[in-house]
């Protein structure tokens, strides 16, 4: 690879770009191809190991020329674990964060013993995160500040004491919570008697309220673990969607901090928008919040909100903007199409304007997020399904079926006109959605939302669940990011290179083969991250269609002298694993996630495998259901070399949506045992169950595998600061694939 020449690799360049323009065909009804539109990078699997239900998402751009990507997810109360992943180079890779219990169990982070159901992540000003974690007493919650390798001393197992009953948590920052500033969370508080909640008018039904920390009279230090008893807002609550914190101090006359907490009413045929300006604490206020309204956004008597939530965001002068779903309905019976209506404010929410949000082609719309940057350009991922609503059903997403994609609406004229554009290169769900429009009746499998935020070049972050796999029914799809690389940002004026508001970022890896940096092979467990493990430590890793019946899978590490194990990774067998998604459009669980790896256990001879990812406990596995024969399977010890031909035979799916392979990425991991026992088996109503939990010790790029390329090596992928020369852009069906090529004289 070294010893390939400027120009050659210029040529592979070229030919790079022509290759995805051959697969990029079956990108969804609303693929674009202007350059007014966003464009993204390569959709990355977040969670290699751990599970992908309900995705949350926080950034950290607190470090010059360093994006650190925090995601998160819940396993369920039963097990007690949420998954945490980190990424440290933008979204290209992630790994569970090390501030969690010993490898092989599962992503738990070390607040409490119990945790597991919603889960919700903040970054500050500082750059602290913070962690909330649902269980069905009460909250764990905790803070790091050194970025998420361990959490601050002090975590609660009980963050809101006064609260028996809790539910669905939401964090909003001001500044620095550690240095003066303020962490609101946001909760329901459930099953509400009239007299615990003045005003309901319904008993059984939920309170919204808020509460600060840290709490009256506690240092910053206690930020994240310690919080005032809460505050009221409203007692006629379904389910609050996401707080927002905005300061109007010489934003608008007389203007202060606010605290904002969008929701719909216990009816769901209301959206409000809760707001009250912050004030110093007092022991007659402790939580500083006064001047508290409940102003009405949008009512629909013969309508029903409810999928799943509402959620706003603020942009940079304050102007507010929020997003539902909403379907028409009669008798408690839905009679129509599921789709966005949005409202903005430019006056901090006393009054509304409210639109409907325009997806053409699109009849089944859920799960709508919004992010804000500059006064008028707002972005909203979602998920989006062309299957419309037919006569005589009553519940709509949840009743009806249809292939679920990721999609990004933008706009930059505060609502006029709209874009939408496919992020996720494909269906990421094939089936009904559960949503309180349909009465819950639907498929659970990705969970109640995905997660939008704005990274610093005004370009989307999204967090979301590809459930193309065995595993649906169990509640576990593959957690997964993408990042917007190309097209209009949401910051107007920050001229990233290409002109005032317009996203530049580098190009995802093209394939079919990827580097990765030396000396990242760690286990990242217990509150520290280890030492590289030289047989683990991918350099560079190769996949192509070597012949019309064989896929060849070259894994290049550092040093294969021995086959391990070590000590400091984890286990007792190592693995070299490549994983990749076909969607199909007959499988009746959407697709297959396919793997194959070759496992020394114990230091013994290397065998390899090949099977579908599976499921134990709610996280994902990888047990091999076929080996193959000694012949496709070689460990060249000498050069560190891993290399496995894989029969096209033994990862066919039928009818898949193109010959493209999607989201191959490769990692190693450590176990203890062979990954493939136990086998895996269909248990009804959980999907396939079996194999044990890895440990991945080290995670390369992603890149979409058209089976026309050849195994060349390919232009390192590398930060847009370290690469110069002439910029070369193809935009995709809504994906920006662009690669500097290097000059002749660089």
């Amino acid at each position: 690879m070294e010893g390939i020449g400027r120009t050659h690799r210029m040529l592979l360049a070229i030919a790079a770009l022509a290759a995805v323009a051959g697969f990029a065909t079956a990108r969804g009804p609303l693929a674009h191809a202007a350059a007014s539109s966003p464009g993204f990078g390569q959709p990355t699997p977040s969670g290699i190991e751990g599970d992908g239900f309900e995705q949350d998402v926080a950034l950290d751009d607190t470090n010059a020329n360093k994006h650190i990507v925090y995601s998160s997810a819940p396993v369920g109360t039963t097990t007690g674990i949420s998954n945490i992943w980190r990424s440290l180079d933008g979204g290209q890779t992630f790994k569970f964060i090390p501030a969690i219990i010993s490898p092989n169990t599962g992503g738990h982070s070390v607040t409490c013993p119990a945790g597991g159901g919603d889960s919700e992540l903040a970054v500050d000003s500082g750059g602290h995160l913070y962690f909330a974690d649902l269980y069905l007493g009460n909250f764990s919650v905790a803070r790091s500040d050194d970025k998420a390798t361990s959490w601050a001393p002090t975590p609660s197992c009980n963050a809101v004491p006064t609260d028996a009953v809790v539910d669905r948590q939401w964090y909003a920052t001001q500044g620095d919570p550690t240095s003066g500033g303020a962490l609101f969370l946001t909760y329901d508080r459930f099953v509400q008697s009239v007299s615990s909640c003045p005003g309901n008018t319904q008993v059984g039904g939920n309170a919204l309220v808020i509460t600060r920390s840290p709490a009256l009279g506690q240092a910053g230090a206690t930020a994240g673990n310690v919080f005032d008893p809460s505050l009221v807002l409203d007692c006629d609550e379904g389910i609050m969607g996401n707080d927002a914190f905005f300061d109007y101090t010489g934003v608008t006359p007389g203007g202060g901090p606010e605290v904002y907490v969008v929701q719909d009413n216990n009816a769901l045929n209301k959206i409000e928008m809760n707001r009250c300006d912050v004030v110093a604490q007092t022991v007659t206020n402790p939580v500083g919040l006064t001047n508290c309204v409940n102003n009405v956004v949008s009512s629909f008597p013969t309508g029903i909100t409810g999928g799943n939530f509402a959620t706003m965001s603020i942009d940079t002068q304050g102007n507010l903007f929020t997003v539902w779903e909403q379907a028409p309905q009669s008798g408690g019976n839905v009679t129509g199409n599921t789709q966005l209506f949005f409202a903005t404010s430019s006056d901090e929410g006393n009054t509304w304007s409210v639109h409907q949000l325009p997806t053409p082609g699109l009849n089944q719309d859920v799960m709508a997020w919004a992010a804000s940057g500059d006064p008028g350009r707002i972005d909203v991922a979602f998920y989006g399904t062309p299957a419309p609503w037919v006569t005589g059903d009553t519940s709509g997403p949840d009743s009806i079926s249809g292939f679920y994609s990721l999609y990004l609406a933008q706009t930059l004229d505060g609502g006029t006109t709209w874009t939408v554009t496919l992020a996720s290169e494909h269906f990421i769900h094939h089936g009904t959605m559960q949503t309180l429009i349909g009465g819950q009746n639907g498929d659970r499998d990705v969970g109640d939302f995905l997660k939008v935020a704005i990274g610093p070049q005004g370009e989307a972050n999204i967090s979301y669940s590809d459930d193309n796999n065995l595993n649906q029914g169990g509640l576990d799809p593959q957690a997964f990011f993408v990042r917007q690389n190309g097209g209009p940002g949401v910051y107007a004026n920050r001229d990233n290179g290409l002109g005032p508001g317009v996203v530049n970022l580098p190009a995802a890896p093209t394939g079919p083969c990827v580097s990765d940096p030396s000396g990242d092979a760690t286990l990242d467990a217990a509150n520290t991250v280890g030492p590289s493990n030289t047989n683990l430590d991918i350099l560079s890793y190769c996949m192509s269609l070597a012949d019309p019946t064989d896929y060849q899978i070259t894994i290049h590490v550092t040093d294969l002298s021995s086959l391990g194990p070590d000590a400091t990774a984890g286990g007792s067998t190592n693995i070299w694993q490549v994983q990749w998604h076909v969607p199909s459009t007959s499988d009746p669980v959407g697709g297959a996630l396919f793997m194959a790896y070759a496992e020394s256990v114990a230091g013994g001879a290397v065998t390899c495998w090949v099977g579908q990812a599976s499921q134990l406990n709610a996280e994902i596995t990888y047990p091999g259901t076929t080996q193959l024969p000694a012949a496709n399977c070689i460990a060249d010890q000498s050069t560190g070399t891993i290399s496995i031909k894989v029969p096209t035979a033994d990862v066919t799916e039928p009818n898949p949506v193109s010959s493209t392979l999607y989201a191959v990425a490769a990692s190693t991991q450590t176990m203890t045992g062979d990954a493939e026992t136990p086998a895996p088996q269909n248990v009804p109503g959980v999907g396939y169950t079996g194999g044990k939990l890895p440990a991945v010790i080290d995670a390369a790029a992603a890149f979409d595998l058209n089976p026309s390329q050849v195994n060349v090596p390919e232009l390192p992928w590398a930060p847009l600061a370290v690469v110069t020369g002439v910029l070369a852009t193809a935009v995709l069906s809504g994906r920006v694939v662009r690669r500097r090529m290097l000059a002749l004289n660089s």
